[in-house]
């Protein structure tokens, strides 16, 4: 680990890494014990570090964090954003489903563990203007703010009879290559796109600690239906998507 003073961020970048993690080990151990309202409160701070690691490891000499911190960053991710959505989802559902639970709730814990190691790969041969993909943070997240509403639904859909539906899709959309943004800047001078992003994402973490059940998965919706949109729908969605394979494409034959 750097820990000269030019490599201060880096540093913090570990660090907040570290706290990932933390977050999505005491996660784990919320959901088997029957805590659900703890385990997603820790998934959704297990987020916010993800975020800040990445935004300290941008602050770093030559604009990036080290190569080892790219890595514990998606070692970290892995239990956070793999191994605890598809535990939380077990245990509160789908171990009811018996073998075909257990293959489910799996699921998540490879997507993103393929999905990491293809950030990783892509990011060895440098940055593109879109993710690859739907993060494994935001997969998590739209788990987890599924499971929050639930109890919104009517009876015939209530009662997480959705959540494996939302849990496959999700998993599926992790290993899609479609095009999703990356987080915003955090300032209104690069374009409408990141100001717009920007607003999005602090008026989700203004309300959504206030009113999580409410506001949490439609924030969520949008983020993931904006990829689709992109990558699938109108002519700018289209060169968006078509941009973004061609990117995968090119460096995957490297």
């Amino acid at each position: 680990m750097p820990t000269s003073n030019s490599n201060r961020w880096a540093v913090l970048a570990d660090v907040c890494t570290a706290l990932n993690m933390l977050c999505g080990f005491l996660a784990i151990l919320s959901a088997v014990r029957g805590a659900l309202t703890r385990a997603l409160w820790l998934a959704f701070l297990a987020a916010i570090f993800d975020g800040l690691d990445g935004k300290f490891a941008r602050l770093a000499p030559a604009g990036k964090g080290t190569d080892f911190g790219l890595q514990l960053d998606s070692l970290s991710d892995v239990i956070s954003f793999g191994v605890l959505p598809g535990v939380l989802s077990y245990e509160i559902f789908l171990k009811h489903m018996h073998v075909a639970g257990a293959v489910l709730g799996f699921m998540p814990v490879l997507c993103s563990a393929l999905r990491l190691a293809r950030f990783n790969v892509l990011s060895a041969k440098g940055s593109a203007q879109f993710y690859v993909g739907l993060p494994a943070t935001m997969g998590t997240l739209t788990v987890c703010s599924f499971i929050w509403l639930d109890p919104l639904l009517p009876a015939p859909v209530g009662g997480l009879r959705l959540l494996p539906v939302v849990l496959a899709a999700v998993c599926l959309l992790m290993v899609s290559r479609l095009p999703y943004d990356k987080m915003p800047a955090l300032t209104f001078h690069r374009g409408w796109t990141n100001t717009r992003n920007l607003l999005i994402f602090l008026f989700g973490l203004v309300f959504i600690p206030f009113f999580p059940r409410y506001v949490f998965f439609p924030l969520m919706m949008v983020y993931v239906v904006a990829g689709l949109v992109r990558g699938l729908r109108g002519p700018e969605g289209q060169g968006s998507r078509a941009k973004a394979e061609a990117e995968l494409n090119e460096r995957e034959k490297r």
